[in-house]
């Protein structure tokens, strides 16, 4: 794996940087998020929401994350 950042992971981490903390839907992928903490860029807390449609009676979920900036990196 190349250690330079793309083009859109650059613009999330400044993004993030600038925020202090940014919120999943807000224009950042989860795929994005996920490589910058591997990488030790960010530490983010991941939640998962599931709930029951109440027409369909169909089982939905949504992944939230906050994305905050590690300090010296």
């Amino acid at each position: 794996m190349s250690k330079q950042l793309t083009p859109a992971q650059g613009r999330a981490l400044r993004q993030i940087r600038a925020k202090g903390e940014e919120f999943a839907y807000n224009g950042i992928s989860r795929a994005t998020v996920a490589v910058l903490e591997c990488r030790g860029l960010v530490t983010v807390t991941w939640s998962v929401r599931t709930w029951t449609a109440r027409l369909a009676y169909r089982n939905r979920s949504m992944c939230d994350w906050t994305a905050r900036p590690v300090k010296g990196a």
